[in-house]
């Protein structure tokens, strides 16, 4: 294509395509944080096998893997995307920080001798997350080019770097802190 392509209005003054790529990709990677700790939520009660519908839950559990697998390879590469995969799949984004949101479940079930029931409202947010992340990421082909998210970072890459790697050591250290302390109580 020639010089600026991507960065040509689409339609009638409106913002160029580029930025409308970098507004989709932050709602989807925003999306897929609030996406996690939900999962994180409702997989407690499905390895208690608890959960109503776990068909239902598997499902879309599977399909929020795969689609938000896709979408991380589309915004930072194949490398990099398989690698941001790999960390929101093995949780290690949830132990860095997103477990602060599930700590008043965990309070009152530490309180309690049973297990609470499960919360519909997000049990049903998770399945509308989900279906937004598909069709945002659906809509990211067409919106925003290949590796958009990777090149915006530019030469602050290992500054992203070094400060997730710190975001996980104090959210870690913050969780194994605040947790010995829930558990004692």
């Amino acid at each position: 294509g020639e010089p600026g392509a991507r960065n040509r209005p689409l339609r009638g003054g409106s913002a160029p395509r580029y930025e409308k790529g970098k507004m989709i990709n932050a709602v989807i990677i925003v999306l897929v944080l609030v996406g996690s700790a939900l999962h994180r939520y409702l997989s407690a009660y499905w390895e208690q096998g608890i959960l109503p519908y776990s068909s239902g839950f598997l499902l879309f559990a599977n399909l929020f893997a795969l689609t938000y697998l896709i979408g991380f390879i589309w915004m930072f590469g194949a490398v990099p995307g398989i690698a941001i995969t790999l960390l929101c799949y093995f949780q290690v984004v949830h132990s860095a920080g997103l477990w602060v949101f599930g700590l008043p479940w965990l309070i009152r079930m530490n309180k309690g001798l049973a297990f609470p029931t499960v919360n519909r409202t997000a049990y049903g947010s998770f399945s509308l997350v989900v279906i937004a992340v598909v069709i945002l990421t659906a809509l990211n082909f067409f919106i925003s080019p290949y590796k958009s998210m990777w090149e915006s970072i530019g030469d602050h890459r290992w500054t992203v770097v070094l400060a997730f790697l710190g975001i996980l050591i104090i959210g870690n250290a913050g969780r194994v802190v605040i947790m010995s302390k829930v558990l004692k109580s």
